[in-house]
């Protein structure tokens, strides 16, 4: 599946360019906003995972011309549109249409047309796939969901590791675009580095509620990130973060709490 992820991801990007900008300071969302944005995000993701799974088993991606993908609707009812490119213009190969069940009904469109709104997020991630290509080792998954303001899109670059024994807590970007996927407003880096972090010390810190092990740091907010909320739940792992401000958090099942004030090994 990350093979056939990592492809389309390539693909799409052959066909955008992007041009380069200075990057703006990191907008930060208030808690619930953030709680939020990463349990949509974990739910989009694995369902994009089981889809890609079943579209390669049950489709030749090369003789469809399959070249990447977008997403609709709400988790539960996600909708995952693979696209092939078509002279200038892109058209729908294949749905894999989720409803209420994590094992989504794979079809040809009777339509292969896009919608405006299809069209604009196609736009949007093949122009973040020809950014992310430069950036870490360039092996990343995206994802797009509706920014909070109500009026624009937000794409996240999610970066992979080769190695499944560490786990990637930097590298992330989050994409801010404009409602037709045209203009690129910001693109926020999520942490200061590509760092991978060693699974085994993560797990260890879990066990022993962030008293040894590794923790994250986050130097860019004084609360935790969507994107680290994302990641716990899609390692399945209670992350330990160290804001800005030198407090603990426990990032768990979708949710974020202070479990040190202070710097130290003492918590409340």
């Amino acid at each position: 599946m990350q093979k056939l992820r990592a492809l389309l991801l390539l693909l799409l990007s052959t066909s955008t360019s992007t041009g380069a900008g200075a990057e703006p300071p990191l907008r930060v969302f208030d808690q619930p906003t953030a709680e939020r944005l990463g349990r949509e995000l974990f739910e989009q993701e694995r369902r994009v995972a089981i889809a890609s799974d079943l579209v390669g088993e049950n489709f030749d991606i090369e003789a469809e011309h399959i070249v990447g993908y977008i997403t609709s609707g709400d988790p539960q009812h996600l909708v995952v549109r693979y696209l092939r490119r078509v002279e200038q213009h892109y058209e729908a190969a294949v749905d894999a249409l989720f409803a209420n069940l994590l094992l989504p009904t794979l079809q040809v469109p009777s339509d292969p047309a896009l919608t405006p709104a299809q069209t604009a997020q196609a736009a949007a991630r093949g122009q973040v796939a020809a950014d992310v290509s430069s950036r870490c080792d360039g092996r990343y998954n995206t994802l797009v969901v509706p920014d909070p303001d109500g009026k624009r899109m937000l794409v996240y670059a999610i970066a992979d590791s080769a190695d499944p024994a560490k786990l990637m807590l930097g590298g992330h970007v989050r994409f801010t675009f404009s409602a037709d996927g045209q203009d690129l407003e910001s693109a926020e880096p999520l942490a200061t580095s590509c760092t991978a972090g060693p699974r085994k010390l993560l797990q260890e810190a879990a066990d022993t509620h962030g008293e040894a092990g590794l923790s994250v740091r986050n130097l860019l907010a004084t609360t935790p990130l969507e994107s680290q909320v994302l990641l716990s739940l899609l390692y399945d792992l209670p992350l330990f973060v160290v804001t800005s401000d030198l407090k603990m958090w426990e990032v768990a099942q979708g949710k974020m709490r202070v479990v040190r004030d202070q710097p130290g090994p003492t918590t409340p």
